[in-house]
């Protein structure tokens, strides 16, 4: 993802096929995927496509985090567990404000080019802890604001911010908060600040990437507990040289500092330095074929986990199969080589004892198709490995299709199911998982300012631990109105139930929102 962004940037659009990831601009007022919109440039506001109109306040997208989740996120702090999806580029918060206006907006302060976005919500929730036998409510205000802003220094120098970032506020039980205090601020991932430049034929990008946000130890569904504030700071810099009209060579070196902000979840404190590269030889402009590999250094200052040297190395091939369809796959080798726990630290329940290393192969394969001007679908499958929290690592095979549907005018129905097998290295708490699931949202357009949408989630997770296995079901509802071309309202209703052999783990749940989101701009 970093490379392709990377790539984006300095090119302001895909230069390989055309197609952009298989996610068709749809254009409500014809009610029809309007073909493939260009690739947009490293924290560009995004058109509204099929996944990135699910961003919007109040609207889950397909496994956000509520409902189904991934084994292999769980060690990774820059995936964001609430209520929006994980980032879909890397320096582009996940969060849009502006479902009608698809990030039109703009202000001009002297040199400097300036777009903000508010949103305000109001929510009831009928039992925040997620408790069978003890439920709190509580009421909970949130404030968001977007801000774009980009300053062309010269020709080639430009200095970009892209955040957004705000409160919650909970008014009856502040002590319940996912990291605690009157005021849990919350800064989406991929919240940025950037400074390109160019030295003779070589591109430069230097940034800051920055969040605060609620993280997860590993599955969480059954217990509230897992669920931690961190804060992230991820520093670099990156180049790309085009040696010539067919090769390309991209480098990046990051430090990343991930920190807890609650006493009690101090052990996943983490820093990793990391260095990796991409050299990709595009002949003719349509496929692609390159090489990809890095290393990264881990260290847990707590020394609960293992600190390690993480490498990767393979290849991978892109092109165009038809007008319509994009295939990509990669494939190589992972090598994953962690210090080994003292016995003594295990023995105190201070380590999480995994003595385990990895020598394994990885491979993904994404095929994205832009059926017809009212289908467009995405399927992806592979077999990986990534870090965890309470083991070394975990090794998945999974796979996942999305496919979003016209079924007529002015509507959109977004269908999706997952699968995946993961197995974690070892260690004193190990637990395997088979996760599947099944996610439908339909909305449609009734008028040019209102929309009404419908959601349904379906998981099933079963786990080696017994008393793990659980099936969750979650319900939505929400109304969108356009009050004006800047101002637009929300209302939603979330239900979500979880059946789990744990009795005790057992739970239902409600919220209620209502929020407001207001643009600035001429």
């Amino acid at each position: 993802m970093f490379f392709n962004d990377l790539r984006n940037r300095v090119y302001q659009k895909d230069q390989q096929s055309g197609v952009r990831g298989g996610e068709a601009v749809y254009d409500y007022s014809r009610g029809v995927y309007v073909g493939a919109a260009d690739e947009r440039a490293m924290g560009q506001a995004a058109e509204v496509s099929a996944s990135e109109s699910m961003r919007q306040m109040g609207e889950p997208a397909v496994r956000s985090g509520y409902a189904g989740y991934s084994a292999r996120a769980a060690g990774d702090y820059g995936r964001y567990s609430g209520p929006y999806p994980s980032e879909s580029t890397f320096f582009a918060p996940t969060y849009v404000s502006d479902p009608f206006l698809g990030g039109r907006r703009n202000l001009k302060i002297g040199p400097v080019n300036v777009g903000f976005g508010l949103t305000s919500s109001v929510e009831y929730n009928d039992n925040i802890t997620r408790s069978s036998t003890d439920p709190i409510d509580d009421v909970i205000s949130t404030t968001l604001l977007s801000i774009t802003a980009n300053y062309q220094i010269t020709r080639n120098n430009a200095l970009t911010l892209n955040t957004t970032l705000g409160f919650d506020h909970y008014f009856n039980h502040p002590e319940v908060a996912p990291y605690g205090g009157d005021f849990v601020l919350n800064v989406l991932p991929g919240s940025s600040i950037a400074f390109d430049m160019k030295v003779g034929p070589v591109d430069f990008v230097i940034y800051d990437r920055m969040s605060v946000r609620p993280a997860t130890q590993n599955d969480f569904a059954l217990d509230p507990t897992e669920v931690f504030g961190v804060f992230q700071n991820d520093a670099g810099i990156a180049a790309q040289w085009a040696v010539n009209s067919d090769i390309n060579l991209s480098l990046n070196f990051m430090r990343s500092d991930a920190i807890s902000m609650e006493d009690e979840a101090n052990i996943f404190d983490r820093q990793t330095n990391s260095i990796h590269g991409s050299l990709a030889w595009s002949p003719h402009q349509t496929w692609t074929l390159g090489v990809e590999g890095g290393a990264s250094w881990v260290s847990y200052p707590e020394g609960f986990n293992n600190d390690g040297v993480l490498t990767n190395a393979g290849v991978f091939y892109s092109m165009p199969i038809s007008r319509s369809t994009f295939v990509r796959v990669s494939a190589g080798v992972q090598s994953f080589d962690f210090d080994a726990p003292d016995q003594e630290d295990v023995a105190a329940g201070v380590s999480n004892g995994d003595g385990s290393n990895l020598s394994d192969y990885y491979y993904n394969v994404s095929l994205t198709n832009q059926f017809n001007a009212r289908i467009s679908q995405t399927l992806s499958f592979g077999h990986e490995s990534a870090l965890n929290t309470t083991s070394n690592y975990v090794t998945a095979d999974f796979v996942s299709y999305g496919v979003g549907i016209i079924a007529w005018r002015g509507s959109r129905l977004s269908l999706s199911g997952y699968y995946e097998d993961s197995e974690e290295s070892g260690g004193s708490s190990v637990e395997d998982l088979q996760q599947y699931g099944f996610d439908a949202y339909l909305s449609h357009q009734l008028n040019s300012r209102a929309r009404l949408g419908f959601g349904y989630h379906y998981g099933d997770t079963s786990s080696s631990i017994i008393g793990r296995d659980y099936v969750q079901h979650a319900f939505n509802i929400d109304f969108t109105y356009a009050l004006s071309r800047k101002l637009s309202m929300s209302l939603g209703y979330r239900f979500w139930t979880t059946d789990a052999d744990d009795e005790g783990s057992e739970f239902d749940q409600s919220r209620a929102i209502m929020s407001m989101s207001y643009n600035f701009g001429p």
